[in-house]
């Protein structure tokens, strides 16, 4: 059984040591049901694990304390609160801020201590693997963090990803988002006057100003903002993607979840999923990998979008009818 449940009997046949009962074997197992082999069980536990002084007391026929002050670890955690914490510190991983690292690291440390489970050896067996990942300068990821935990501005130096043109920005930070091993900042553009996504392995430079940031923007709901729609792009209408998967990518996108609001139409020899976006250049790229085993129904534009890329492909990828690649 779940060392989850095992907690509670912990903490029940404790609380009778300290009151000085003389709890027995037989009102452990009445107590949980359980029976008194594993009662004992649940006692030697205590014993090798928490260190607990318990010893039984054969003129009153029960066990007690040794030691008046003893108590428990405070920290209860089960198996899937473990596991939890196993996977969260192995997304740290993509903080760049070493010091802040170390933190994390002593903090489930003394969690792993207060525990009976294996806790490093089940971090040696867990992995996360990050693609297309982008390094972020650690005091640019530190300066980024104060500024949105003490609510200050910030002026960027920022580089475009597609020109390599360096502007000044001035921005209101209001959410930092881990996508997919990037970390983005989610921030009031005060030169553009709209909301923005900077990714922070472009910041090239920045410093945290003296203005606060303004209560009108601290009230906007970034998290539902990002809940809301497909990837990572916010802003922008809102248009409604139906794509149709047949062949062999009817089962992958099956045991996929694409978006939280996501519908799911399972077709005779198909599957037809839709769901909402904002911007078509995320989405274009995940349709694209299922090659022509997934069509576009609607929008419009973006079915256009894909058999325009199918074609600038074709003039790459072409072959002649006798099998000869296509000349340029």
């Amino acid at each position: 059984m779940a060392k989850k449940f095992a907690f509670e009997r912990y903490i029940w046949f404790h609380s009778k040591l300290k009151a000085g009962r003389y709890p027995k074997l037989a009102d452990l197992a009445e107590k949980f049901e359980i029976s008194r082999r594993q009662a004992a069980r649940e006692i030697d536990f205590m014993k090798n694990f928490f260190s607990a002084p318990i010893e039984y007391a054969r003129e009153r026929n029960g066990y007690h304390y040794t030691e008046a002050g003893f108590e428990l670890p405070g920290i209860w955690l089960g198996q899937e609160e473990i596991v939890a914490l196993i996977i969260s510190k192995r997304i740290s991983t993509a903080i760049p801020d070493q010091r802040l690292k170390k933190k994390i690291d002593y903090y489930f440390r003394k969690i792993a201590s207060s525990t009976d489970f294996d806790f490093q050896d089940l971090e040696k067996r867990v992995s996360l693997k990050n693609i297309h990942y982008y390094a972020v300068a650690p005091e640019i990821f530190a300066g980024c963090a104060f500024a949105l935990a003490k609510n200050r501005r910030m002026r960027i130096t920022y580089r475009s990803a597609y020109s390599n043109e360096i502007r000044e920005r001035e921005i209101s930070p209001l959410h930092l988002l881990l996508y997919l091993g990037n970390w983005h900042l989610i921030a009031f553009c005060h030169n553009r006057g709209d909301l923005r996504d900077f990714v922070l392995s472009r910041v090239v430079e920045m410093e945290i100003l003296v203005e606060k940031v303004g209560a009108e923007l601290l009230a906007r709901d970034i998290k539902k903002m990002i809940d809301k729609h497909y990837g990572i792009f916010l802003q922008g209408e809102e248009k409604r993607v139906k794509v149709r998967f047949h062949g062999r990518s009817v089962g992958i996108v099956r045991d996929q979840s694409w978006f939280a609001g996501q519908r799911v139409i399972e077709e005779k020899d198909s599957l037809l999923l839709s769901f909402p976006v904002t911007d078509y250049r995320e989405v274009l790229g995940d349709i694209l990998r299922f090659g022509a085993e997934a069509e576009v129904l609607e929008p419009a534009e973006l079915r256009d979008l894909i058999a325009e890329t199918a074609v600038g492909m074709n003039r790459i990828y072409g072959r002649r009818k006798g099998g000869s690649r296509a000349k340029k």
